[in-house]
């Protein structure tokens, strides 16, 4: 399932309260396992966080079910959302970000991530290139195409450049040829 499409769905505790929405997912960067997903409650002013780990899931669908009670969870309650840290990357930080290919040419930005819910891992990411004058190509990469993730992300593949993107780049002798 897309990322985007379960941020925002509900959360409701073992006794069947809503404790939140969901507002973010975070990954490890070593197996793009989900290590822990973050919802929130509260009005934007006085918004309140609580960090929820696989342990305390039971399973996501079109609601993310919990195995404890809102307060249970109110022990990992936070007033904002941590950074993440050298070992983990979330959802709303790899949205947007730059991919390079591995000739270290600019492959295009993170699109869509799928992520694989039976499991709770990356399944895969979508890199979209494109202006708002020409046709976005997107192509999709595993979690195994990762070389590097940090503020871009590196891939060990290069993808064909789309045919109008080929005779832009070739000089005025080339096009006679």
């Amino acid at each position: 399932m897309i990322a985007k499409e379960i941020l925002g769905r509900k959360i409701i505790d073992k006794n069947a309260r809503e404790v939140a929405k969901i507002t973010e997912i975070v990954f490890d960067l070593e197996t793009y396992d989900v290590v822990k997903i973050y919802g929130a409650s509260g009005n934007p002013i006085s918004k309140k966080y609580c960090e929820i780990l696989p342990s305390d899931m039971i399973n996501i669908g079109d609601y993310l079910l919990l195995n404890k009670t809102i307060d249970e969870l109110e022990s990992n309650n936070l007033d904002t959302l941590p950074k993440d840290n050298p070992k983990t990357i979330s959802i709303n930080n790899s949205e947007g970000k730059t991919v390079l290919d591995a000739k270290g040419n600019i492959a295009g930005k993170i699109g869509n991530i799928e992520i694989d819910l039976d499991e709770l891992k990356l399944k895969e990411l979508t890199v979209e290139k494109g202006s708002s004058f020409s046709k976005k190509t997107k192509n999709v990469i595993s979690k195994d195409d990762i070389i590097s993730n940090g503020d871009y992300i590196i891939i060990n593949k290069v993808f064909d450049q789309p045919e109008e993107e080929k005779e832009q780049d070739e000089t005025p002798e080339e096009k006679d040829d």
